[in-house]
């Protein structure tokens, strides 16, 4: 399961408290008034930046280089993204976005997601990711010291 949440009722206001596991991490972000639209929402296409920083916030966290593994020929483009928007963010928001390994990779990194303001849950998404090959762009395993890293998260 994704986060393990607890919601508590006292006068009709949520609280939730969050039990990360050892496979997640989060980071906080502010919106940017570049990221809002007209109607003074901030604009989907911003989300898809929030998941970027937080999945590459979660690499490095596991003690890995994203800019590393692309030097050495490998690459992780985003081949699908599924995501509801639930509640709006605003201009200057602080906003948490946790993120999750959903399974142990194999040609392929799959991400959840949840963005959270206010101790409410705002935003859910999946992404899934494939290791290609940068120079044949074609699929290949997940690398060795990858798998060695990850592997500590699902004992």
């Amino acid at each position: 399961m994704f986060f393990n949440f607890f919601f508590l009722r006292f006068e009709s206001i949520k609280f939730i408290s969050f039990f990360v596991s050892v496979k997640s991490h989060f980071i906080d972000v502010k919106v940017r008034y570049s990221e809002t639209d007209q109607m003074g929402l901030t604009h989907h296409s911003a989300y898809v930046n929030y998941l970027e920083q937080a999945r590459i916030s979660w690499i490095t966290n596991l003690g890995l280089s994203y800019f590393e593994m692309e030097k050495s020929g490998i690459i992780l483009p985003v081949s699908k993204l599924i995501i509801s928007y639930l509640k709006p963010a605003y201009f200057d928001d602080k906003l948490t976005i946790f993120v999750e390994l959903a399974e142990m990779p194999s040609s392929k990194l799959i991400f959840d997601y949840k963005v959270v303001k206010d101790k409410i849950i705002i935003t859910k998404a999946k992404t899934v990711l494939v290791f290609l090959n940068k120079k044949t762009k074609k699929p290949i395993r997940c690398p060795n010291y990858f798998l060695d890293k990850v592997s500590t998260l699902f004992k």
